[in-house]
């Protein structure tokens, strides 16, 4: 069933962030820190298992390796793409569309938590390859990644529901919104995006997950949403060189 998995994934992420703001004072801090550092490694390991994505073939007499091409367009893709999204401001634009819902939507008490919880989630979720190549995948039928994406979705929602509020459960939109228009895509590009920008897309962009998992734990604080391009440029070299 085309779509199945972005729609479940929308379904747990809404459920989850309803049920977590529920829990009036929220899940203990140890415990929430715990299950949150859990969910980070979670996503490191597939940030890694992404990157180690077999390279793809580059054209017999090629002055470069495939492994270090792939390489090669990681980095450059990466320091264009950021180049790019710093200059838009894609960050600032969730955070101000975070910040209006906010005054449409948050409960009294709620001021600052609910832009937060918005964008958090938001980038937590949609941002990287698993939303993006679960989303094409999902397209044609295959909803696997999308629903393992469901479970760590839910979960890390609830709890950070349960401390930043109502906030995180609109991010859910934004996961229908995003993932669906991916697919959509997806179903039009399919026919002749090449294997290799698929690939480059899903090693690139795994590097980002990379980042959103040690954002989570605290141990850099980069803006992912200005690294989105990335995803794009990568996907675009892979025109040239598949």
């Amino acid at each position: 069933m085309p779509f199945l998995g972005t729609i479940v994934n929308f379904a747990v992420v809404l459920v989850a962030g309803v049920l977590g703001s529920l829990v009036k004072r929220g899940v203990p801090k140890k415990i929430a820190d715990s299950v949150m550092s859990a969910m980070a490694i979670c996503v490191i390991y597939i940030g890694i298992d992404g990157i180690l994505e077999a390279a793809p073939a580059v054209p017999e007499g090629f002055f470069i390796s495939a492994g270090l091409m792939k390489v090669l367009v990681m980095i450059i893709s990466m320091g264009v793409g950021t180049l790019v999204g710093e200059l838009v401001d894609i960050d600032g634009f969730v955070s101000r569309l975070g910040e209006l819902l906010e005054k449409k939507f948050a409960r009294e008490g709620e001021a600052g938590n609910f832009a937060r919880g918005f964008v958090s989630c938001t980038l937590l979720f949609c941002v990287g390859a698993m939303a993006i190549n679960g989303a094409i995948q999902d397209a044609i039928g295959n909803p696997d990644i999308l629903l393992a994406k469901s479970v760590i979705d839910g979960i890390s929602c609830f709890i950070m529901a349960s401390t930043l509020g109502i906030g995180c459960a609109f991010s859910s939109v934004a996961v229908l919104v995003y993932q669906g228009l991916v697919a959509l895509l997806g179903l039009f590009l399919a026919s002749f995006l090449p294997a290799a920008s698929i690939t480059y897309l899903s090693v690139t962009g795994s590097l980002i997950i990379m980042l959103i998992g040690t954002n989570v734990l605290g141990c850099t604080k980069v803006k992912t949403a200005n690294m989105i391009p990335a995803i794009l440029i990568a996907a675009v070299f892979g025109f040239f060189i598949g």
